[in-house]
């Protein structure tokens, strides 16, 4: 009786806890939800609240009449759902070599990669490399320096050591190629942390604005992203009357984030699951 009491307890202060600590994030967030959805005049007046003063779209009316937000908004989406699958493919078939340890120079390449995360050139060889290249202020740019991802090919490589090596052993005695067994047998078993990475390269560069802002010409609006669109928009943001009333930057910068964020929110419940047991296992093997 002295022992389910006590587990009754401990299960209630974990309860608080959580509760506690889930508060610290979701407050912030709910502030900012009712800020978008406030009157302007209301908000100036009041500022932050838990509830909306006065109902109003006015915020969301006035993102959306700006034509870069579209724009950009069809940006994001392509470039980052590019990204993704690309960052899938490369990263995942690296680590599938990186991880072979009969490969003539195993170790050579894995301290390669391992040596690029520690030493980088910084940003100006970068964008001259891409200037030499022919990328600059075109929209390859925005896709193909954000796919390799040395961070996700060493957990994904990490992973891979994990499965056990049977599983591979055994299709090649029946004569399967590196190729099938990779497609066929490692890939599905990795899932988890193939879903991991493929989210932190989603979320990377749904969030990424420097990339427009160094590849590509301020002038070229065609290839702002939602983020750099957004970071234009409230730079020199001051209220002001608007033909629907006053307009607000807080209640402007609410909306905004919202927007931005909102993809993300959707995203993440779905692939939550495969998120732990990817970061663990791929964080600790090898």
């Amino acid at each position: 009786m002295v022992g389910a009491k006590r587990n009754l307890g401990i299960t209630i202060g974990k309860s608080i806890a959580v509760f506690i600590f889930s508060a610290f994030f979701v407050l912030p967030l709910w502030l900012v939800v009712m800020a978008s959805f406030t009157d302007s005049v209301s908000f100036i007046q009041k500022g932050y609240s838990f509830w909306a003063g006065k109902f109003s779209v006015q915020a969301y009316s006035f993102v959306f009449k700006n034509s870069l937000v579209t724009t950009g908004l069809i940006n994001s989406v392509v470039a980052t759902v590019s990204v993704t699958l690309l960052s899938i493919v490369i990263n995942t078939s690296a680590a599938y070599v990186l991880h072979e340890k009969n490969l003539p120079g195993h170790k050579f390449l894995n301290t390669f990669f391992v040596f690029t995360m520690f030493f980088n050139t910084g940003m100006i060889p970068i964008v001259l490399v891409i200037r030499e290249l022919g990328l600059y202020n075109t929209y390859m740019v925005l896709i193909i320096p954000a796919v390799l991802n040395v961070y996700n090919i060493l957990l994904i490589r990490n992973y891979f050591y994990s499965v056990p090596a049977s599983l591979k052993e055994a299709p090649m005695i029946d004569g399967a190629n590196q190729l099938q067994i990779f497609v066929q047998i490692m890939v599905p078993v990795s899932t988890p942390i193939i879903a991991t990475t493929a989210l932190m390269a989603f979320v990377t560069k749904w969030n990424s604005y420097m990339d427009v802002l160094y590849y590509v010409n301020k002038d070229n609006t065609s290839l702002w992203t939602i983020q750099y669109v957004v970071q234009e928009m409230l730079a020199d943001f001051k209220a002001f009357n608007d033909e629907d009333g006053v307009m607000s930057k807080g209640v402007v910068q609410s909306a905004t984030i919202i927007i931005t964020i909102l993809p993300l929110m959707l995203l993440f419940p779905l692939l939550q699951k495969y998120f732990v047991d990817g970061m663990t296992i791929g964080a600790v093997k090898g």
